[in-house]
């Protein structure tokens, strides 16, 4: 990996998206398609809001109501995927 200089100030980019900023949704995207999900103890030190350190600790707990999820429990809403349609 090649470091050139600039004059630009720095500044931070969230690598998930191509716009560079932080969505819920590519967080979720690549937590689901990573093989490696965090044990809980370690969601709570990382420093990030208060509201992702829920959501990931949900994730962990594998209670995250999903359409299959929420079917389970009786939801009448459409059942089809809108990621994978």
């Amino acid at each position: 990996m090649e470091v050139q200089p600039s004059q630009q100030p720095d500044e931070l980019r969230w690598k998930l998206t191509r716009s560079g900023i932080f969505s819920v949704k590519s967080m979720y995207v690549d937590v689901i398609n990573s093989s490696l999900i965090p044990s809980s103890k370690h969601v709570w030190a990382v420093k990030v809001p208060l509201k992702i350190k829920v959501f990931m600790w949900f994730v962990h707990k594998q209670v995250i109501l999903t359409k299959d999820n929420l079917t389970k429990r009786n939801w009448t809403g459409p059942t089809r995927c809108s990621f994978c349609d």
